[in-house]
């Protein structure tokens, strides 16, 4: 479940180094604090993209406790970044982020 942002980002908790496989320039991906969702009593935790668009991607992915929400937003952010159709390496390699589809 993706929501819209709440709150500022905060400093990120992980943070990974990709590049773009079009361009050669840098795409950073920024995972935040998991958080309480006070409107339905569920944890989100925030994600940021910068580097593809001119404005950073971001999201929040919602779980039930703080380890689910963080657990489905490293999962959820391969198929953010699948989505923008702009492919991304990691350390000239894979793309960094599996799929959901992919598991």
């Amino acid at each position: 479940m993706t929501l819209p942002n709440f709150g500022p980002f905060g400093d990120p908790i992980a943070t990974r180094e990709l590049t773009s496989a079009a361009t050669g320039t840098t795409v950073i991906v920024d995972i935040g604090v998991p958080r309480p969702y006070p409107e339905n009593g569920m944890w989100v935790c925030p994600y940021r993209i910068t580097g593809i668009e001119a404005a950073p991607i971001a999201g929040s992915i919602a779980g039930v406790d703080s380890m689910q929400a963080l657990q489905q937003c490293v999962s959820v952010i391969g198929d953010v970044l699948a989505a923008t159709g702009h492919p991304v390496t990691f350390h000239g390699g894979d793309p960094g982020f599996g799929h959901l589809s992919d598991r």
